[in-house]
């Protein structure tokens, strides 16, 4: 069996088969695909996987539903198509990541549902190198990059254009349609140092008193977490 490059973080992927794991099987996007690992072992799970990326000679794994799509356009894809779509680390390099989740809404089934992946740009550590140096982790590198290249230079320098928050992505989910169902994450990062408990408990009660009604905004996943990984049903009909 050929091995297929990951290029999503570590554990990103694991924790993605683990949440469908207990899933009705069923029709899935997964876009972008990369190499197509993650398609592979799904369908080895039992699901029947399209998958879709901007660079065709990504697209290793060849099972048939193989094509080359631009998710800064409209997908190509009728209303309703697919019981599960996953992104995993792909909309921080779009230009739109609202009309993209906008498009997922519009291909994916009533109850159906969207697996998203993303640079946790809300840990502490984010937050403090983003006081003193002015950019959040996972995007201190903003130019042309070469598509082909985008997955071979530094950690910090991905082609990420677009830094998602966690109340940003709730309201655009909410805002088409789905329903955050799970938050989770691939692995905790935390700072070493005396005051970093302290910045913590003052990070936690000043935000608990902003955002009372959702404790996430409060949670070791969101404060630690390095990959934000959100499982997010479709509970309105997209309109026809």
């Amino acid at each position: 069996m050929t091995d297929l490059l990951r290029f999503a973080t570590d554990d990103v992927h694991s924790k993605v088969l683990l949440a469908l794991e207990h899933m009705p099987r069923g029709w899935l996007l997964d876009a972008p695909a990369g190499q197509g690992a993650l398609s592979r072992q799904l369908e080895e799970m039992g699901f029947k996987a399209f998958l879709a990326d901007i660079e065709k000679d990504n697209l290793v794994y060849r099972n048939g539903r193989s094509l080359q799509i631009d998710l800064n356009q409209p997908l190509p894809f009728k209303n309703q198509s697919f019981d599960y779509i996953i992104c995993v680390e792909g909309i921080e390099h779009l230009e739109n990541p609202h009309h993209l989740i906008h498009e997922f809404s519009r291909i994916l089934k009533k109850n159906g549902y969207l697996l998203l992946s993303t640079p946790n740009v809300m840990t502490l550590k984010s937050r403090w190198r983003f006081l003193f140096y002015s950019y959040l982790d996972y995007f201190r590198y903003f130019g042309p990059v070469p598509a082909k290249e985008r997955h071979q230079i530094d950690v910090y320098d991905h082609q990420h254009i677009n830094p998602l928050f966690y109340g940003e992505i709730k309201w655009i989910l909410e805002k088409e349609g789905l329903r955050i169902k799970d938050l989770k994450t691939n692995r905790f990062v935390r700072t070493k140092g005396i005051l970093y408990p302290l910045l913590k408990w003052l990070v936690k009660y000043k935000t608990k008193e902003k955002y009372p009604e959702d404790p996430a905004y409060v949670s070791d996943i969101l404060l630690e977490g390095e990959i934000l990984i959100l499982l997010a049903e479709k509970v309105k009909r997209f309109p026809t």
